[in-house]
């Protein structure tokens, strides 16, 4: 009897408890589920309008653009995460976008988030999770520049980069641009209009591989915009003619090229356009045939019959001449690479009549001082970094000849500059070696 008593006072615990959670539950459980979509919608309400708020991932639902990867770098890259509908107003629609510059540090990307509404405008913009290299913060250099992105349309009209973080910024302005074009694909909201001259601009970085961050120069007659290359490797102007707006590129060492809104070459149709930005830019571009010279003198002994030669490639290529010694033919380029910190390196390539490289060096590799300091930090590598060079042609370069994994930035740069040599080479041979 004592122990059916027991039995019965056990379950009556055992019910009463029951009975506790289950209210408990009942009444908290509502509170701590909206407790903890507040907390998820929270990221989310950062770039929408103030007030109530409530959000559906739809990304399942929509057909996604291809990850997008810069023809001008294939590092700066930007990839869909999430596309979320705001549903209780109906305020608009928050995109989730990872992106990669040059400049992004490990595996994981930068995240940006960003809020546009229904008729197409950016209400706000938030990055989370930034991985690019402390030297080149956006938004350290720069706290207002995401408030250049609001009230802007898929056109992004006057939405420029942050001087001191041109990669970082270009990078992040392509992702937000990106966020766009899965709402303009699923057709849930309409594309804005670009000019003419901001399309022209836009296509500067895909035609003009080395040029950097660019400076506003002084326009004159039809050339509307003038734009000097950082490294000084060359100009991009926006030129007239009627009224239509062309893209004329000019390289440090006289070549011009002249592109139409659609991308298209139409240089051999447009000789006035080039005479006119071939003559802005020899009465604006720094010679570098003295320095290339100079440095030939210490590099090959008997160096004579010293020639420019005009390259028809736009990139890091500062200045190109032909020479002999021995009675042999050489090819010599100067490339004003961008490494660490934005600091351009002149560095110096002598290649014989087969594309190989017979010498290279630099007045200095530049490299992040705590990375490098048995080598005196900014002064630069031993000597047989320079030999690693000699013989390699650009057939046989793969890139990992020069590349130091502490140094990713600047030996990167360095072997852009490389791959910039070999094709300024086989431009002058016509791609006979």
């Amino acid at each position: 009897m004592k122990l059916i008593k027991t039995f019965a006072i056990l379950i009556v615990i055992v019910a009463v408890f029951g009975g506790a959670m289950f209210a408990l539950n009942f009444y908290t459980g509502p509170i701590i589920e909206a407790n903890n979509a507040g907390a998820a919608n929270a990221r989310l309400d950062a770039v929408m309008p103030d007030g109530a708020k409530a959000y559906e991932d739809i990304t399942a639902t929509l057909t996604l653009p291809e990850k997008f990867v810069s023809p001008a770098n294939d590092k700066r890259t930007a990839e869909i995460v999430a596309v979320h509908k705001e549903t209780k107003n109906d305020f608009g629609y928050v995109v989730e976008v990872a992106w990669t510059s040059e400049d992004t540090h490990g595996s994981e990307p930068n995240l940006v988030l960003v809020g546009i509404s229904t008729d197409g405008k950016i209400i706000n913009v938030n990055n989370e999770g930034y991985h690019d290299t402390d030297a080149y913060n956006i938004f350290n250099k720069d706290p207002k520049y995401t408030s250049t992105f609001i009230g802007k349309d898929s056109a992004l009209a006057d939405v420029g980069t942050v001087s001191g973080s041109t990669h970082s910024s270009e990078s992040f302005r392509s992702a937000v641009s990106f966020s766009f074009e899965v709402l303009v694909s699923n057709n849930m909201i309409t594309a804005g209009v670009k000019s003419d001259a901001q399309i022209l601009e836009e296509l500067i970085p895909t035609v003009t591989k080395g040029y950097g961050k660019l400076a506003e120069a002084t326009a004159s007659g039809n050339i509307v915009k003038a734009l000097k290359a950082e490294n000084e490797t060359g100009f991009a102007y926006i030129v007239t003619e009627g009224d239509a707006s062309f893209l004329a590129i000019v390289n440090a060492t006289g070549a011009c090229a002249v592109y139409n809104v659609e991308g298209a070459d139409v240089t051999a149709d447009k000789a006035a356009i080039v005479t006119e930005a071939k003559a802005h830019a020899a009465a604006n571009q720094t010679n570098y045939t003295q320095v290339l010279t100079d440095k030939l003198g210490k590099l090959m002994e008997g160096a004579a019959s010293i020639t420019n030669i005009e390259v028809k490639t736009f990139n890091t290529v500062a200045s190109a001449v032909t020479f002999t010694a021995e009675n042999t033919t050489y090819y010599a380029f100067l490339s004003r690479s961008i490494g660490w910190d934005s600091r351009v390196m002149n560095i110096y390539y002598i290649i014989d009549g087969n594309g190989a490289i017979v010498k290279t060096d630099a007045d200095q590799y530049v490299f992040e001082e705590h990375d490098f300091k048995e080598y005196g930090g900014f002064l630069g590598l031993p000597e047989n970094y320079r030999e690693g060079f000699v013989g390699i042609t650009g057939d046989t370069f793969t890139g990992n000849e020069v590349i130091i994994s502490a140094a990713t930035m600047s030996s990167n740069a360095i072997k852009a500059a490389t791959e910039d040599i070999f094709a300024a080479f086989d431009s002058v041979k016509g791609g006979a070696q």
